[in-house]
Formats: C-alpha cells, structure tokens, sequence
C-alpha cells in the first residue's frame, strides 16, 4: 500500500505465541458454539468436544497457511505453547493430569490436520 512502510517480520517465538492465542481462541469459540443448543443442564459433552476439535483444526489450519517460512516449527511450538497453558490449567486446579496428556495428543492430530488442511488450500490456490 502507498505511504506504509514496509515492517520486519515478527520473531519466530512472537508468531508462535500469536498463533497460540488464536488457537485458543478459536478452541473456546468452538466449546461455546457446541453448547448453545443445550440446555446448561442437559449439555452433551461430547458434542462440545467434536465443535473443540474441529475449530481447533481450523484455528491451526488459519496459522499455517499464514505462516509462510519455517511452517513446520511454527506449527509445532505453537502446539507446545498451548499445551503449557493447558498444563496451567491442570496446575491450577482447573483439570486433572491425565486429561493434560489426552490433550497433547489431540493437540498434535488437530495440528497435523489443520497444516495439510492449509498445504491442501495453498496448492489448491496455485492450480
């Protein structure tokens, strides 16, 4: 654009942590959304959790196809900072240990998802 300059790109760790929030986000979002149609009181879980993991993936999907050099890292230390939260959490009292350890592993699958989801979008863009 005409009169802005142009920035330096963010350090590796900042992007990571930029991207980690947006996850986050998009995770709480999805928990939100997944319970709207219930009742407080009759809320189904497991439907939460299905709305959790599918925006996660779009969430992770999101910060990978904006992440253009070193794609892979990004996407693996913004996978570890969420998991640190999440291991707040469980310090904090808020959820048990071996929930934090499930949580690793659907961490990885929604963050492998979500990169071929964006590779598959980028490639799909070029052709």
């Amino acid at each position: 654009m005409p009169g802005f300059p142009d920035l330096p790109p963010l350090p590796l760790g900042i992007r990571a942590l930029r991207d980690a929030v947006v996850v986050m986000v998009c995770i709480a979002r999805g928990g939100a959304i997944g319970a709207v149609p219930y009742d407080p009181a009759q809320m189904d879980p497991r439907m939460v959790q299905v709305f959790q993991a599918v925006f996660g993936t779009l969430g992770f999907a999101f910060c990978a196809f904006v992440a253009k050099s070193r794609r892979t890292l990004q996407v693996t230390l913004t996978t570890l900072i969420i998991w640190l939260f999440a291991g707040l959490l469980v310090a904090l009292g808020g959820r048990h240990a071996i929930w934090w350890m499930f949580a690793l592993a659907a961490l990885v699958l929604m963050a492998l998802l979500g990169a071929g989801l964006a590779m598959l979008t980028e490639r799909l863009a070029r052709d």
